[in-house]
């Protein structure tokens, strides 16, 4: 069927404002610097789905900060334009840094999402404490926005060639379906195809770290981080449900695991609270 001009304009006007009201407005950041290629990715999917795209990001690199903030000197933005086209800040700080500010006086008030990465490496298991790209996504979730970190699984640049176009399937249904406000987060895997999305939950096991030791011209000793490793992990009952993040995430699948700010262990609770009360009437007799 042909469609007349004036259909034609019809439809472009219902498309248009179909995208207006389904637009969100995106905080957008990451640990690994403004110029990042994963940051350029995120970037480029939330625009073609016409949501609007706010960059605030560290000025450099800041893998392994974690929730650092900057006390002691002044934050100072800068703006950033990519071929003539205003592109978003910079900031001389953290990844929360970068979005605490952004939140309180660089972007909009009403911003609906954050978004944080997409990091080079993955931020599964024990890496998650030490993210400043899952630590961004927390301050968004902290202010009650939904906040989603994206990491891939490869520290090798190179093979960012080609990930947008992986991803670009399963991204719209990854912000469909994380729409409470907590903290989302997910890891891409390094896989030449995506098998899909699965609801995972945290590899409990730790680091084992392994140093190298070496001495420098002045013959003092220095310690370089190498090779990383996990500890086994013990799996509470009720965990068991699901399978972890870094055993989904090397089957290829991208994987979601919603995280929470309290820290509390609630079933040490009573008995804390036992020994404290003991300790208190011993030294009262």
């Amino acid at each position: 069927m042909t469609l007349t001009y004036s259909r034609r304009l019809l439809l472009i006007q219902l498309t248009t404002l179909w995208h207006m009201r389904n637009s969100m407005k995106v905080l957008l950041s990451n640990d690994d610097g403004i110029d990042a290629t994963g940051l350029k990715i995120l970037h480029n999917l939330l625009s073609q789905m016409r949501h609007e795209v706010f960059v605030v990001a560290p000025e450099h690199q800041h893998s392994g900060t974690s929730h650092t903030i900057t006390l002691q000197t002044p934050l100072i933005p800068k703006k950033v334009y990519k071929e003539g086209i205003f592109y978003g800040y910079s900031i001389n700080g953290s990844p929360a840094d970068s979005v605490k500010l952004g939140i309180s006086d660089l972007c909009p008030k009403d911003i609906d999402i954050v978004l944080s990465g997409i990091n080079l490496g993955n931020n599964a298991g024990p890496a998650i404490y030490y993210s400043g790209t899952v630590a961004a996504a927390f301050e968004g979730a902290a202010v009650g926005k939904p906040s989603l970190a994206f990491s891939f699984d490869s520290f090798d640049e190179k093979k960012f060639k080609g990930l947008e176009e992986r991803i670009k399937p399963f991204f719209p249904t990854l912000l469909e379906i994380c729409t409470e406000k907590i903290l989302y987060n997910i890891n891409i895997p390094k896989t030449p195809a995506i098998k899909g999305i699965l609801v995972t939950r945290q590899f409990l096991g730790f680091f084992m770290d392994q140093y190298e030791k070496k001495i420098d011209p002045r013959n003092r000793e220095y310690f370089w981080l190498k090779n990383v490793s996990y500890s086994g992990e013990i799996v509470p009952s009720e965990a068991k449900t699901y399978q972890s993040d870094l055993e989904i995430l090397k089957d290829g699948y991208i994987t979601i695991t919603p995280l929470q700010f309290d820290l509390t262990d609630y079933s040490s609770l009573n008995g804390l609270q036992k020994k404290l009360d003991q300790s208190l009437s011993k030294s009262k007799t």
